[in-house]
């Protein structure tokens, strides 16, 4: 996420940029499925855009590892096996823990009332079932994780976790849309929320190793009802 992004501060968006956000916004929630072929045609009607800011959008996705270029075929939605997620929950626990360590000894008083803020419009919207509620709430948990870390001041970290998360972003949320429980993982981020206020280093770290390894088991045990030719 960058600066613009976490801050809600920015210049003026161009028509790529909103396309490349509303393609973005319809892959993480589901409009298009893992392995999906993305025909231009059809994706700009169905986004209700024009193919050329399209065009200039599917790079970037692409960058961020949420489509893939096939020669002669063109662009798709990515799409990984088990083995493939296990090993990407694997580097962005690596990435979390360490980056939870550093975070919690640089936070601020202003990073306190950034998780508040965030931790306290989740809650509500975990307990609803309206599909606008769900997508606003994991809108919140990409912020959520951003603010719990971004206090660590480790940028490289930051964009690397941030790649990780693009890749298994729509596997989670199409996960979570079968079985329409968001309660663990709230629970999960009210203790994470807790322990970052208190200053509760080695909890705090182990939360966050904890909280990576159950939504990989979760996804995990989900996976064969999310492969849309199975």
């Amino acid at each position: 996420m960058s600066a613009h992004e976490f801050t809600g501060i920015g210049p003026a968006e161009t028509l790529p940029s909103i396309v490349y956000k509303k393609l973005r916004d319809a892959i993480l929630n589901g409009v298009f499925s893992p392995g999906q072929m993305l025909r231009q045609d059809e994706v700009a009607a169905k986004l209700g855009v024009s193919r050329s800011p399209l065009r200039e959008a599917l790079p970037r996705l692409e960058a961020d590892g949420i489509v893939v270029l096939h020669p002669r075929r063109g662009y798709a939605v990515a799409s990984l096996d088990p083995k493939q997620i296990t090993e990407v929950f694997d580097l962005r626990r690596l990435l979390e823990t360490e980056l939870a360590r550093r975070s919690i000894q640089k936070r601020t008083e202003a990073d306190i009332a950034r998780i508040y803020a965030i931790i306290s419009e989740m809650t509500p919207l975990a307990e609803e079932t309206d599909p606008a509620g769900t997508a606003r709430w994991f809108d919140l948990n990409m912020q959520f994780h951003t603010a719990l870390l971004t206090p660590a001041d480790c940028p490289h970290h930051l964009k690397a976790l941030d790649h990780s998360r693009n890749l298994i972003e729509s596997y989670i949320r199409t996960e979570t849309h079968l079985t329409g429980d968001l309660r663990q993982a709230q629970e999960e981020h009210t203790l994470l929320a807790k322990t970052f206020v208190m200053g509760e280093i080695g909890q705090f770290v182990e939360l966050t190793r904890q909280h990576s390894e159950h939504t990989r088991d979760r996804l995990l045990s989900r996976l064969p009802t999310l492969d849309p030719e199975s």
